[in-house]
């Protein structure tokens, strides 16, 4: 197995991964769990956007899974990420941004690596 082929099973891996928090969480968010409902507390967001948030996590988690929408469902999840990371500094609290930021990090490393299905031009 050659390196390119290492990388696309690595992306994949980290998107199933990624995907996976993204649904557990977004279905949380839409359908009100008292996890979430504890979760979101101290940001005093309103019910309507807190689901709202949760859709767009569950939509961008599905976008991820096909090559033409893999940027678009991407951007979405780092949205509701950078969403949580605002009203943690906003609170300042910097122990929830460290617990969070990784998710960014994590994200940022799939948008890297691309999908793993999409067509790519060799370069020489």
């Amino acid at each position: 197995m050659d390196m390119h082929t290492a990388l696309r099973f690595l992306n994949a891996a980290l998107i199933l991964f990624m995907a996976w928090m993204s649904l557990r969480a977004g279905w949380g968010m839409m359908t009100n769990s008292p996890a979430m409902v504890k979760f979101f507390e101290p940001f005093g967001t309103a019910p309507l956007l807190r689901q709202l948030l949760g859709v767009m996590g569950f939509v961008g988690c599905l976008m991820m899974f096909l090559p033409k929408t893999f940027v678009w469902g991407s951007w979405l999840n780092l949205g509701v990420i950078m969403f949580l990371l605002v009203q943690f500094v906003y609170l300042h609290d910097w122990k929830g941004l460290l617990a969070e930021s990784w998710v960014v990090a994590l994200a940022f490393v799939i948008l890297a690596l691309g999908h793993p299905l999409a067509e790519r031009t060799a370069t020489p």
